[in-house]
């Protein structure tokens, strides 16, 4: 397995970081990946990398990419990233497709980055930039498509422990930025649950008149049948991350949309482990694989 950085530069003078995985010669990659990360991870989170390097050994060249001012990137870009940050998915894409335009893409998103995936694949103006790219499908996992329901969600004792690694991740990115003005900083500094921190600092920090206008901006939920692209969509019904996404997904009348579900799961999980071989196995691998399969299929038709 070959792993080396790369760089992109966003309009705004950004530049995201990330790192490409692939097995064997150039000439036999089939397609190319990018790969994004979910809410207080990066490129190297073990879920991230492990996948990337299975679908890396199936043909496939993946590009695992940082948001704004993650890992390698610290510094390197204007601002913070957050759940409406997909046009940087789609500038990135334009970039890495000026160096790779003789192969198809293929966009992975987890959690935040899922939903960043499904909005741009539904919005006009960004999915024919998408296709112009060659871009042949969207996947998403454990895609949090309704950002109000999963930010009040965590108010909810019995989710307090999810909320507390949210926010201790949220703080640790935040201690990082340069630049970020005080009053901010300080406001999220008092932000004990996620969604005060969606109103205290969020929504000022990018001139919104308060949360709710940030969910409705920011959540796929509404683009789910404008989608065109082939998806497929990765969740388990007891996520406690993303509540709303099973019942819209469900209640989709998008052809377009293929949705895997398991009853059990939680948020970004979807491990078994194996008795016979008294491992962990990780399933979500293979049926990413499978999807990819099927999107470059349908292509090569």
């Amino acid at each position: 397995m070959s792993s080396a950085p790369f760089e992109v530069k966003l309009t705004d003078g950004s530049v995201l970081t990330g790192e490409f995985d692939t097995l064997g010669s150039p000439d036999k990659v089939r397609a190319n990946i990018l790969l994004v990360h979910g809410l207080g991870s990066s490129c190297h989170d073990p879920s991230v990398v492990r996948q990337a390097r299975f679908l890396a050994s199936n043909g496939y060249k993946v590009f695992r990419l940082n948001h704004r001012n993650v890992g390698s990137g610290k510094g390197k870009a204007q601002g913070f990233y957050h759940g409406d940050r997909g046009v940087d998915l789609k500038e990135a894409l334009v970039q890495l497709q000026k160096k790779e335009s003789n192969k198809a893409w293929i966009l992975i998103g987890h959690s935040m980055s899922g939903n960043m995936a499904l909005k741009i694949a539904g919005s006009k103006e960004h999915s024919e930039t998408l296709k112009e790219l060659g871009c042949i499908g969207v996947a998403a996992i454990s895609p949090v498509v309704d950002i109000k329901s999963s930010s009040k969600n965590m108010h909810k004792p019995m989710f307090g422990l999810f909320n507390r690694v949210f926010m201790k991740k949220i703080s640790s990115y935040l201690r990082r930025l340069e630049n970020l003005d005080e009053a901010l900083r300080n406001a999220a500094n008092r932000s004990i649950k996620l969604a005060d921190f969606d109103e205290n600092f969020l929504a000022p920090a990018l001139g919104l008149a308060n949360a709710d206008e940030f969910y409705n901006r920011a959540s796929s939920r509404d683009f789910l049948n404008l989608i065109e692209l082939p998806t497929e969509v990765f969740l388990s019904k007891d996520d406690p991350i993303a509540p709303g996404t099973y019942q819209l997904l469900a209640e989709c009348n998008n052809p377009n949309i293929i949705l895997h579900t398991s009853r059990f799961g939680g948020h970004l999980g979807f491990v078994h482990f194996d008795l016979r071989k008294l491992l962990p196995d990780f399933p979500i691998d293979r049926q990413l694989h499978q999807a990819c399969e099927k999107m470059l299929a349908r292509k090569l038709r």
